[in-house]
């Protein structure tokens, strides 16, 4: 009887041991990953793809949905939806007078 609750204890230990290890790991693919400065170059990346998006979509987007206008600061939180829009559904851009270059499609996927 003895024995056995000096397993569980020493068993317990580890494992309250090895969760606070875990819950403070620093290695590149531990728990500090989301919290990395963006590299300049998706800052770039981000300004070129805000740039298509207010030239090419906010035209249409101010006068029929002004709720989705797109801004600098709120085009990371919509990217699924972009992305959705534009390329799973190929719902966007709507009509003829407004299109993408292979470029600005490629610019936008990333």
């Amino acid at each position: 009887m003895e024995k056995r609750l000096s397993t569980t204890i020493w068993f317990g230990i580890i494992t309250v041991g090895l969760t606070l290890f875990s819950a403070f790991d620093t290695t590149p693919g531990g728990a500090r990953k989301n919290h990395q400065k963006p590299s300049i170059f998706d800052d770039k990346l981000q300004k070129a793809a805000f740039e298509i998006l207010d030239a090419k979509c906010n035209v249409c987007h101010r006068k029929q949905n002004p709720f989705m206008v797109f801004k600098e600061k709120n085009i990371s939180k919509r990217a699924k939806k972009i992305y959705r829009m534009v390329f799973a559904e190929r719902r966007m851009p709507k009509g003829n007078e407004i299109r993408l270059t292979y470029e600005e499609y490629a610019t936008l996927e990333k």
